[in-house]
């Protein structure tokens, strides 16, 4: 790789993070999108149906800023109450375009990040709770804030000054930064929590958030297929219209989302496991620790502040 070769997806998968990809091929998660088609009201195809429905749920551009400083606010106090940060920890809200990813957070050192957020598509009110915690609390600026703390500051492991993306360390960090969004609004915490402050905020009706996160819900299952269609994609298996339309169909995206993700293919290749696979392993280990609040935190802790790979979990 290293001299520019280009490794079948599974293998290149296996040697920068240490995981075996799943092999469900996409007819598997046919009868999930059949379970979502008979909640989404009208006809047509179901990802025209599903976005005409999610348009009640979008952030209005003018009422974006404080939804998401309110959910960052909310997210990090959550997390201080769970996990001891440095006091100096903080970090920048800002908001670009042109991406092709929908948030991302830059360490900048000395427990301080960048995390930008691209407006280039529509932002769902979901999107608020899930980049809060995926970029920030306690996804990826706890794990950076934890790492340099543990490893470089307390042990002086300097070599953790410098953050290799495409390596193992990433399935971590994107594993731990999806589950986070559990950790830190267990249950049904988050729903209500939506319910009584961020759809308010937003200008959204709090009424309609039962059925939409029964939705979520069924979507969310389908974001391995995502692996599937990557894997196509990158092996020349499908070209970008059938990667397109397969995204359009399984991840029910707009067709501009799809050309955006299909970017992100392309960027970042067989990255995208790190997030769906990557969460279930990191939950899995979590959940092994014990079944109490306490014991998933302090599993939750040694993951942040210790290095692991994928095989180690």
């Amino acid at each position: 790789m290293m001299s520019g070769k280009r490794l079948p997806f599974d293998m290149e998968a296996q040697k920068l993070y240490d995981a075996t990809p799943p092999q469900a091929p996409l007819s598997y998660f046919d009868a999930l999108v059949d379970s979502i088609n008979l909640l989404i009201p009208g006809e047509g195809p179901l990802n025209q149906r599903y976005l005409q429905y999610s348009k009640q749920f979008i952030i209005p551009p003018d009422k974006l800023s404080k939804v998401f400083d309110t959910a960052i606010s909310e997210a990090r106090n959550r997390v201080k109450e769970k996990i001891e940060l440095p006091k100096e920890e903080r970090f920048e809200l800002s908001y670009v375009t042109n991406q092709p990813w929908s948030g991302y957070n830059w360490y900048q050192g000395n427990y301080h990040s960048l995390i930008q957020i691209n407006t280039d598509l529509p932002i769902y009110i979901e999107r608020a709770i899930d980049l809060a915690c995926h970029e920030g609390y306690p996804g990826h600026h706890v794990f950076n804030v934890m790492l340099e703390k543990s490893l470089v500051k307390d042990k002086g492991w300097v070599e953790y000054m410098v953050y290799p993306l495409f390596s193992p360390q990433s399935f971590t960090a994107e594993g731990s930064a999806n589950f986070g969004i559990e950790m830190a609004f267990p249950g049904d915490e988050r729903v209500e929590y939506e319910k009584s402050v961020l759809f308010p905020l937003a200008g959204i009706d709090p009424n309609l958030a039962d059925e939409y996160y029964k939705i979520q819900a069924l979507r969310k299952k389908l974001n391995f297929a995502e692996i599937a269609i990557a894997r196509e994609y990158l092996q020349g298996s499908i070209d970008p219209e059938e990667a397109e339309s397969d995204l359009m169909k399984y991840l029910l995206f707009s067709k501009e989302r799809a050309k955006q993700r299909l970017s992100f293919y392309t960027t970042y290749r067989s990255y995208v496991i790190n997030y769906s696979l990557g969460e279930k392993m990191i939950k899995d280990f979590v959940n092994s620790f014990g079944v109490t609040d306490k014991e998933h935190w302090q599993a939750f802790y040694q993951l942040l502040s210790t290095p692991r790979t994928a095989s180690v979990l």
